[in-house]
């Protein structure tokens, strides 16, 4: 399956896992997760007939994305919010790779 619609989701799956990458490495103040989830949303839009990702996880994935920009949080909230987040950006992975395969 190479049509726009399979490639624009494995894009969205490698974003997803770059999002990841930044939030293993710490970088807390980057930008690039507001962006994915911007991307994200306009992909569900897009995509809404044929996406299996529900809005609540979108939308719960993304405020833990903002709540991450906080940096008056102490260092075990930190960790608690980003545990969440990577676990629904996986959720998010998985969804979309079922997405893909139809």
């Amino acid at each position: 399956m190479s049509n726009g619609f399979a490639v624009t989701t494995m894009l969205m799956m490698a974003f997803a896992g770059f999002v990841i990458f930044t939030r293993l490495r710490n970088w807390l103040d980057s930008n690039v997760p507001i962006f994915f989830y911007v991307a994200l949303l306009a992909y569900q839009r897009w995509a809404a007939e044929i996406s299996k990702i529900p809005w609540w996880l979108i939308l719960a994935s993304f405020g833990l994305g903002l709540t991450m920009r906080f940096e008056f949080m102490n260092p075990f909230f930190t960790k608690i919010v980003k545990f969440l987040e990577i676990c629904t950006l996986a959720a998010i992975v998985y969804l979309l790779f079922g997405t893909w395969m139809g």
